[in-house]
Protein backbone atom coordinates (compact mmCIF):
# COMPACT_ATOMS: atom_id res chain seq x y z
CA UNK A 1 0.00 0.00 0.00
CA UNK A 2 1.65 3.42 -0.86
CA UNK A 3 2.23 6.18 1.19
CA UNK A 4 -1.26 8.39 0.52
CA UNK A 5 -3.26 4.80 0.65
CA UNK A 6 -2.06 3.94 3.95
CA UNK A 7 -2.16 7.56 5.86
CA UNK A 8 -6.26 7.72 4.11
CA UNK A 9 -6.75 4.90 5.79
CA UNK A 10 -5.79 5.38 9.04
CA UNK A 11 -7.59 8.44 9.24
CA UNK A 12 -11.19 7.11 8.34
CA UNK A 13 -10.37 4.55 10.47
CA UNK A 14 -9.08 6.99 13.63
CA UNK A 15 -12.41 8.91 12.64
CA UNK A 16 -14.67 5.82 12.81
CA UNK A 17 -13.64 5.76 16.10
CA UNK A 18 -13.80 9.31 16.97
CA UNK A 19 -10.07 9.21 17.55
CA UNK A 20 -9.47 12.30 15.10
CA UNK A 21 -9.38 14.95 18.07
CA UNK A 22 -6.48 13.38 19.91
CA UNK A 23 -4.55 12.64 16.87
CA UNK A 24 -4.67 16.51 16.09
CA UNK A 25 -3.96 17.38 19.56
CA UNK A 26 -0.76 15.58 19.77
CA UNK A 27 0.07 16.18 16.09
CA UNK A 28 -0.39 20.18 17.05
CA UNK A 29 1.76 19.61 20.47
CA UNK A 30 4.77 18.04 19.19
CA UNK A 31 4.54 20.03 15.38
CA UNK A 32 4.04 17.26 13.08
CA UNK A 33 2.30 16.67 9.97
CA UNK A 34 -0.94 14.61 10.88
CA UNK A 35 -0.14 12.47 7.40
CA UNK A 36 3.43 11.74 8.56
CA UNK A 37 1.95 10.28 12.02
CA UNK A 38 -0.64 8.13 10.32
CA UNK A 39 2.06 6.87 7.58
CA UNK A 40 5.39 5.11 7.64
CA UNK A 41 7.64 7.86 8.45
CA UNK A 42 10.40 7.46 10.35
CA UNK A 43 11.93 10.51 11.44
CA UNK A 44 12.56 10.88 15.58
CA UNK A 45 9.69 13.33 16.37
CA UNK A 46 7.16 11.42 14.14
CA UNK A 47 8.06 7.98 15.64
CA UNK A 48 7.63 9.56 18.90
CA UNK A 49 4.47 11.12 18.12
CA UNK A 50 2.62 7.93 16.66
CA UNK A 51 4.13 6.66 20.20
CA UNK A 52 2.38 8.91 22.34
CA UNK A 53 -0.81 8.42 20.32
CA UNK A 54 -0.49 4.63 20.81
CA UNK A 55 -0.52 5.22 24.18
CA UNK A 56 -3.02 7.37 24.59
CA UNK A 57 -5.30 5.73 22.37
CA UNK A 58 -4.37 2.43 24.91
CA UNK A 59 -5.54 4.36 27.95
CA UNK A 60 -8.20 6.00 26.12
CA UNK A 61 -10.73 6.80 29.31
CA UNK A 62 -13.65 5.80 27.63
CA UNK A 63 -12.43 2.68 26.11
CA UNK A 64 -9.04 0.35 26.24
CA UNK A 65 -8.56 -0.30 23.51
CA UNK A 66 -5.87 -3.90 22.64
CA UNK A 67 -3.05 -3.67 21.40
CA UNK A 68 -4.26 -5.39 18.38
CA UNK A 69 -7.13 -3.00 17.63
CA UNK A 70 -4.77 -0.38 17.74
CA UNK A 71 -2.16 -2.58 15.29
CA UNK A 72 -5.22 -2.49 13.37
CA UNK A 73 -6.37 0.91 13.05
CA UNK A 74 -2.71 1.95 12.42
CA UNK A 75 -2.08 -1.14 10.10
CA UNK A 76 0.98 -2.31 12.20
CA UNK A 77 2.39 -5.44 13.39
CA UNK A 78 0.60 -5.49 17.51
CA UNK A 79 4.19 -6.45 18.31
CA UNK A 80 5.19 -2.28 17.07
CA UNK A 81 2.56 -1.30 18.54
CA UNK A 82 3.21 -2.89 22.02
CA UNK A 83 7.26 -1.87 21.85
CA UNK A 84 5.86 1.93 20.81
CA UNK A 85 3.36 2.33 23.87
CA UNK A 86 6.61 1.40 26.31
CA UNK A 87 8.55 3.56 24.78
CA UNK A 88 6.42 6.30 25.25
CA UNK A 89 6.01 5.04 29.17
CA UNK A 90 9.37 5.15 29.83
CA UNK A 91 10.15 8.39 28.75
CA UNK A 92 7.16 9.83 30.95
CA UNK A 93 9.24 8.82 34.02
CA UNK A 94 10.27 11.41 35.49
Amino acid sequence: MSEPNMATGVLAALRAHNLLSLLEHICERRGVVVDDVCGRARSQSVARARQELWWSIRHHPQRCYSLLEIARLFQRDHTTVSHGVAAHATRQVP
